[in-house]
C-alpha cells in the first residue's frame, strides 16, 4: 500500500531557508545537525557544498598561526588578491599575501612582529592612501610597497588599558580612523601620525567602527565596560558621527555590545551580543537572527572579519559554520548554512572559523577564503558542486492532526544517483531515531528513488505516529535533491 495522503518537502520548503529550530516552521528545514547546502547552483534544488581546497600548499602558516584579518592589496597596479595578517598562539603577528593561487609570505624572511600582540577582534586591517595599516593590541603597523613593515608606526596611548582593548579601523571621507579605548584617532595622510579627533567620556570603550548605509555617517559602537567576552552587564551605545566635529551627531543605547559592522546592498549588518545578527535601522538595531554556535568569547563571536559577500549573498561565521543570507530567487532573502567545518581532521568539527574573505572579484568561480585553527587557510568555491563535502538534510518536525500510518518514502533527484548510497532515518514523537529499510528500485542509476521500508502493520501501535522528522544523508555522489514525498494513511 502506497498511502492515500502525501507530505511533500520540495522547493516550496527549501526556499524558506533554515528554521530557527526543528520544532518551528518559520523555515523549510531544521538547523540542528544539518550540513551546509549549495542553494545557488539550481534554485529550488539542494546540493551538498563542494570540498574546500587548501591554498596554503607551501605550509607558510607555521607555529599555530591563524589568519584573523584580511584586506585588498594597497598596490594600484599588479597587486595580489588579498593581504592577510595572522596571529600566532603567543600573540606574534605574521603577514601574508594570497596571489590568486596560494598563500605566500609577504616578507621573504618571514620575520614575525614579536613586540606586539595580535588576536581576533583586537586586530584590524585597512587600506589608506596607497598603503596598508594593521592594528595590534599595542600599536599600528604600517605596510608599504610589497614587504616593508614599520611595526612601531604608532603606539596607542589613550591610557594604560589600551593594550587590552580592541582597536577597530576604518577609512571614512578619505581619512583613516582608529579606536583607542574612548578616543577616536584620525589619520589624514600616508605616513602621518594619527591624532585624536573625538574624545568620548572615560566610561565608553570603542568596540567597532563602520558606515551607516542609510545616512552615510560613521558608526561608532561603545561599551561602558572593558569586558571583551561580554559576560558583564554594561551600557552599550551606537553613535553617529560626521568624521570632523568634536561631538557626535546622535547617540542611542542598544541592547548589547556591538562587535562588528558589515555593509552590503545598501544595508549595514551588525553583530552584537556575541550571538546576534541584525541591521542598522536609523535609530538602533533591528534583530535578524540568533546565531546557534557563537558564544561570549572573543575568539568565537562574529566581528568585522567574520563577514563577507559573494554577489547578493552575505555570509557570516557562526562558530564552525558559515551562515548565508540572501536571495536564491528574486525578492526573498533567506538564511541557510552554506558550509560546516569539514576541514579540521577530515570530519565534521566544532572548531570555529577565524576569518572569511573574498578571494577574487565577481569573476567565476566565486571563491571565499576560510581561516581555520590552526595553520589552515582554505578556498571554498560557492558556485561549484563538482565535488561533495557530505550532505545531510534534517527536516522540521511535522505534526499530524491525528495519528497516521507511514507507508512509503520517495526521494526525487535532479541528477542521476546510484542506489544503495543513501542513509535515511526518521524520528517520531518518541524521538527514537528509526532506520528505514533498503528496498530501492531495481535501476542502478536513476533520478527517482522509490523507498519502501517503514514496516509494521495497522495492528501495531509502534507504527502509528503523530510526528515525523526525516534525516537524509549521502556522501559519495552530489545529486541535487528535488523533492521528498512521504505517503501515509490516517490511523483513525
Amino acid at each position: 500500500m502506497i498511502g492515500l495522503q502525501q507530505l511533500i518537502i520540495d522547493a516550496s520548503e527549501f526556499l524558506k531557508g533554515v528554521s530557527s529550530g526543528a520544532e518551528i516552521s518559520d523555515g523549510g528545514f531544521s538547523p540542528t545537525g544539518a550540513r551546509g547546502f549549495n542553494m545557488l547552483k539550481t534554485p529550488g534544488v539542494l546540493y551538498a557544498p563542494p570540498q574546500a581546497a587548501d591554498v596554503d600548499t607551501d605550509n607558510v602558516l607555521l607555529n599555530n598561526g591563524e589568519i584573523v584579518a584580511t584586506s585588498p592589496d594597497h598596490a594600484v597596479f599588479s597587486g595580489d588578491n588579498r593581504l592577510c595578517v595572522a596571529a600566532k598562539s603567543n600573540g606574534d603577528g605574521t603577514f601574508y599575501r594570497y596571489n590568486g593561487t596560494k598563500l605566500v609570505l609577504a616578507d621573504d624572511a618571514n620575520t614575525p612582529d614579536i613586540t606586539n600582540n595580535y588576536a581576533k577582534f583586537f586586530t584590524d586591517i585597512i587600506n589608506f592612501a596607497g598603503e596598508t595599516y594593521v592594528t595590534s593590541k599595542e600599536k599600528i603597523t604600517r605596510w608599504t610597497s610589497t614587504a616593508t613593515f614599520d611595526t612601531a608606526f604608532y603606539t596607542f596611548a589613550a591610557h594604560a588599558s589600551s593594550a587590552i582593548a580592541p582597536h577597530p579601523a576604518l577609512v571614512f571621507e578619505n581619512n583613516a580612523f582608529y579606536g583607542d579605548v574612548n578616543v577616536l584617532l584620525r589619520q589624514t595622510a600616508a605616513a602621518g601620525a594619527p591624532a585624536a579627533i573625538l574624545t568620548l567620556s572615560v566610561d565608553q570603550v570603542i568596540t567597532a567602527l563602520g558606515v551607516d548605509q542609510g545616512s552615510g555617517r560613521m558608526l561608532i559602537a561603545t561599551s561602558s565596560s572593558l569586558n571583551i567576552s561580554n559576560t558583564l552587564t554594561a551600557i552599550h551605545k551606537l553613535l553617529w558621527y560626521d568624521g570632523f566635529s568634536n561631538k557626535v551627531i546622535k547617540s542611542v543605547i542598544v541592547d548589547d555590545m556591538i562587535t562588528g559592522f558589515y555593509s552590503h546592498g545598501g544595508i549595514t549588518y551588525v553583530a552584537y551580543g556575541g550571538i546576534y545578527l541584525g541591521y542598522i535601522n536609523g535609530s538602533g538595531i533591528t534583530f535578524l537572527r540568533k546565531l546557534k554556535n557563537a558564544t561570549f568569547d572573543s575568539d568565537v563571536f562574529p566581528t568585522k572579519h567574520s563577514f563577507t559577500h559573494r554577489g547578493s549573498t552575505v555570509m557570516v561565521i557562526d562558530g564552525s559554520e558559515i551562515l548565508f543570507f540572501g536571495e536564491v530567487i528574486r525578492g526573498s532573502k533567506i538564511f541557510y548554512y552554506g558550509y560546516k567545518n569539514y576541514i579540521t581532521g577530515g570530519a565534521v568539527s566544532a572548531t570555529a572559523f577565524k576569518c572569511i574573505c573574498p578571494l577574487n572579484s565577481s569573476t567565476t568561480p566565486l571563491a571565499i577564503g576560510i581561516s581555520v585553527a590552526t595553520e589552515n587557510f582554505f578556498s571554498l568555491n560557492i558556485d561549484s558542486v563538482s565535488t561533495i563535502d557530505s550532505f545531510t538534510l534534517i527536516s522540521n518536525f511535522y505534526q499530524f492532526p491525528r495519528p497516521v500510518y507511514l507507508r512509503r518514502l520517495e526521494l526525487q533527484f535532479i541528477d542521476n544517483i546510484s542506489s544503495g548510497i543513501i542513509s535515511v532515518t526518521y524520528q517520531d514523537e518518541r524521538r527514537n531515531g528509526l532506520t528505514l529499510g533498503t528496498e530501492w528500485g531495481t535501476l542502478t542509476s536513476q533520478k527517482i528513488h522509490g523507498y519502501v521500508g517503514f514496516g509494521g502493520d495497522d495492528s501495531s501501535d509502534s507504527n502509528k505516529v503523530t510526528q515525523f522528522q526525516l534525516t537524509l544523508a549521502y556522501n559519495t555522489t552530489n545529486a541535487g535533491l528535488k523533492r521528498v514525498i512521504l505517503y501515509y494513511d490516517p490511523a483513525e
